[in-house]
């Protein structure tokens, strides 16, 4: 894979569009969830966390009726770079819930890795990809929960209802050099390392088929055994509206993609987290956190538009009343 750090950084720009700040500053806002997680305090109220996967439904209704009854997960494995030093991959029974959960709602479960064992040699051949130039320099296998542990499955088999890519539209690389690889987190190998995996896995599909993707932010797992995937947005909260007080936006593409898990019964949720920041400082304020069962009960049922998106596009919000909201540190014990 990359040769050095700023390799790996050049790939990462090269996913992340450029039309705005809104990628960059969701990523620095889920790394500082994650160190949240694993402080002292915390730490103990939850049994897992698997940051991050996608969920990939066929973007063309080519081979299948309803692409939607199709989507399946991919979440990837982090592997060790020999720039990295040591990386700490799912536990098996994190793997082993998660799996569960999405296959009663109705999705096949794969975790993307690496298909040889990574070396110096191997590192330097990798190429990121480049305006009309787009390398899948190496091939990710893809590995699902059986009685005897992880068995690979073929790609074949994985994307068996997704139709091939031909040609190269729709692809697309955003320009490198926009990171300032002097700060944090951009000097930790672990962190970039894991941002590399999770992009790479999307990419490499999207490079050989059609394919549509949600971002899948974080699954966690409570003490109590429960598991729940879960969306995060760090983000002021609005004053604008007496009528519900403050509230924090919640995307209207977001919010269809949490419902299809409460839609689903067998007594599943999700959870809706945010870190409220100050308006003007983005200085952080608090964590605060709800099931989605109960804030479909508190949000507006009316939509108005919306900021830019990650991707630089117009987004629709749902208003959700700060009110209804639970400090996240008090949530966690009662999930």
């Amino acid at each position: 894979m990359p040769a050095n750090l700023n390799t790996a950084l050049n790939f990462l720009e090269t996913q992340w569009s450029s039309i705005t700040e809104n990628k960059t500053k969701g990523v620095l806002a889920e790394i500082r969830f994650i160190s949240y997680l694993n402080t002292a305090s915390v730490l103990p109220l939850y049994d897992y966390i698997i940051p991050g996967g996608w969920i990939i439904t066929p973007s063309k209704n080519t081979i299948v009726s309803i692409p939607t009854n199709n989507r399946i997960v991919i979440i990837p494995n982090f592997n060790e770079f020999s720039w990295t030093g040591a990386i700490s991959r799912h536990s098996l029974t994190a793997q082993v819930i998660a799996h569960s959960y999405f296959r009663q709602a109705g999705m096949h479960v794969y975790f993307a890795d690496i298909d040889v064992p990574i070396t110096p040699a191997l590192e330097v051949t990798f190429q990121s990809p480049s305006a009309g130039s787009y390398p899948t320099t190496y091939d990710l296998v893809f590995k699902k929960v059986h009685k005897d542990g992880l068995i690979n499955v073929p790609v074949t088999d994985v994307m068996g209802n997704f139709p091939s890519r031909v040609g190269l539209r729709g692809l697309r690389s955003y320009a490198s050099g926009r990171l300032n690889r002097a700060v944090l987190p951009w000097t930790s190998t672990g962190i970039v390392s894991e941002l590399f995996w999770k992009e790479y896995s999307r990419y490499f599909l999207q490079r050989k088929y059609l394919v549509s993707n949600n971002d899948l932010d974080f699954f966690i797992v409570s003490k109590t055994g429960k598991a729940y995937p879960l969306e995060f947005k760090s983000k002021a909260s609005v004053k604008d509206d007496n009528s519900v007080g403050e509230w924090f936006g919640l995307d209207d593409g977001t919010f269809a993609k949490l419902s299809y898990f409460v839609s689903i019964s067998n007594n599943m949720d999700a959870l809706f987290v945010v870190e409220e920041i100050d308006d003007t400082t983005s200085v952080h304020i608090e964590w605060w956190g709800i099931k989605f069962s109960e804030l479909l009960k508190g949000c507006s049922w009316v939509t108005q538009p919306g900021g830019r998106g990650m991707g630089g596009g117009a987004t629709s919000t749902i208003k959700v009343p700060k009110l209804i909201f639970t400090k996240l540190i008090d949530l966690l014990p009662k999930l």
